[in-house]
């Protein structure tokens, strides 16, 4: 157990250390930005994560999916990145020529031209990060994938500073910093990388480019209706309210982004150590243990940031102190997001990547009822009420789909957690002044549940357990 933590440890300095560099940029943005402006802003980053999760064609994940069964690693990269790369190249040149309408969409203004130049540049070198990333993280070398994690948050933080103390205090002050932070970090990318994206000597292999797209074709579907999963809120939003209200539940998904260290940390190292436990028989239990162990940091996690999120908001400039009631909801996302894919294994180890389309089915159409039924009458509040319910939609669905094509594990604590997180965003939604007795009873009630799992925790340090365990 303590080499899985050190390794765990390793990818989690950068994405630790890119949050805390993210939290400190949350309160100097909300300072000097309204919450209209920082809606406007929004926009930006959300319609990049449209794009690009359609461009990878799945093939990012068909990657990490061949990684151990080839050989010919840089060979095998740079066949993924082809299709990607060409289709990022060519959506670059269409927004390069219709600029004033990218603008119009993206900001209600065509005279932005910029920005939305900027925007598809962004694309491609988005592209090219996301499979050196990869890269790095199958190789597991937690140090590099840390290090380029907080040069680019870093990147982003010091040109945020620059443009709203010394040039401009409008939504453009943090599309420019953030588009000029991604570029840097790419370029650092590209440069020291350079081997892995020198396509002189790259050799087409029609066999594997085809073993790629029967395993991540299933998936673009499934990845861009995930991402529409995470983005229907704010565009619901852009189209049943205003800027403001967009602001808002954008500044509130940055502080219940928090959670997000967790789920970039461990998914960033879990996904290839879990294809490697497999491809070595690894014993069900040491799957099942982990699970575990997430769903109790997770669920902790959870219960804190609702005690303390008062103290969270006052941060924030006093516009916004609205997010304070939508923060438990969309705390709900990276949770269920991360403890799934500790449950989700018997769909990639089955091959049976279809799947995902049914998950991301079952995960959107709640979405959608729910942000009609609510964006209209609650605004932010009915957004994060979707979104939340949502997610906890995809956590089931994928649970029961790998259960049905794995060994799997029972998931009976994973239902009562959920249950009882569920209950507490729903009160922490409305104002209550008994809200931090409610709040201390939620923590005692979750780490009650979870009592076993802590007795095995303890278990595991025991020199006599370790025998029986490996988690090398």
């Amino acid at each position: 157990m303590n080499i899985f933590i050190k390794k765990l440890l390793g990818f989690s300095i950068g994405p630790v250390a890119g949050a805390f560099i993210t939290f400190i940029t949350i309160p100097i943005t909300t300072y000097f930005i309204s919450p209209s402006e920082f809606g406007k802003a929004s926009m930006f980053t959300l319609f990049q994560v449209l794009i690009v999760g359609f461009l990878y064609l799945g093939l990012d994940q068909s990657y990490t999916r061949e990684y151990h069964e080839v050989d010919k690693k840089d060979n095998l990269l740079k066949n993924a990145l082809l299709f990607p790369l060409i289709l990022s190249i060519i959506i670059f040149v269409i927004i390069c020529t219709n600029s004033n309408k990218v603008s119009m969409l993206l900001f209600e203004s065509e005279k932005y031209k910029i920005a939305a130049k900027l925007f598809g540049l962004t694309i491609v070198t988005l592209t090219i990060e996301r499979f050196i990333l990869l890269s790095i993280r199958m190789k597991e070398n937690a140090f590099e994938y840390s290090v380029i994690n907080i040069v680019i948050r870093l990147n982003i933080l010091v040109f945020t500073l620059i443009f709203v103390m010394f040039i401009r205090k409008d939504f453009l002050a943090v599309v420019y910093s953030t588009a000029l932070g991604q570029l840097i970090g790419d370029i650092y990318l590209i440069i020291h990388y350079n081997k892995l994206l020198n396509f002189m000597k790259f050799k087409f292999d029609k066999s594997l480019i085809l073993k790629l797209l029967k395993f991540g074709v299933p998936l673009i579907i499934a990845a861009s209706v995930n991402n529409l999963l995470n983005s229907l809120d704010r565009l619901a939003l852009r189209m049943w309210s205003d800027f403001s209200n967009i602001g808002i539940f954008t500044a509130a998904l940055k502080v219940s982004s928090t959670l997000s260290i967790i789920q970039v940390s461990f998914t960033s190292f879990w996904v290839p150590t879990a294809y490697r436990w497999y491809s070595q028989d690894k014993d069900v239990k040491h799957f099942e243990i982990v699970s575990n162990v997430i769903l109790l940091l997770m669920s902790i996690l959870f219960c804190l940031i609702l005690l303390f999120k008062d103290f969270i908001v006052i941060l924030l400039s006093p516009d916004y102190i609205g997010s304070k009631f939508i923060i438990g909801f969309l705390c709900l996302q990276p949770i269920m997001y991360t403890v799934s894919e500790t449950t989700t294994l018997g769909i990639v180890f089955s091959k049976r990547s279809y799947l995902n389309l049914f998950v991301s089915l079952i995960s959107i159409i709640p979405n959608i009822v729910l942000n009609l039924l609510l964006v209209p009458r609650y605004g932010a509040i009915g957004a994060s009420i979707a979104t939340g319910i949502s997610y906890i939609f995809f956590f089931f669905g994928r649970s029961y789909f790998s259960n049905k094509h794995w060994t799997g594990f029972p998931l009976r604590r994973h239902i009562l957690v959920t249950l009882t997180i569920f209950l507490g965003a729903l009160v922490n939604s409305t104002s209550n002044k008994y809200i931090n007795l409610i709040n201390l009873f939620l923590l005692s009630l979750t780490i009650l549940i979870q009592i076993p799992t802590i007795k095995k925790i303890i278990l595991l340090n025991n020199n006599k357990s370790k025998k029986e365990w490996d988690f090398s």
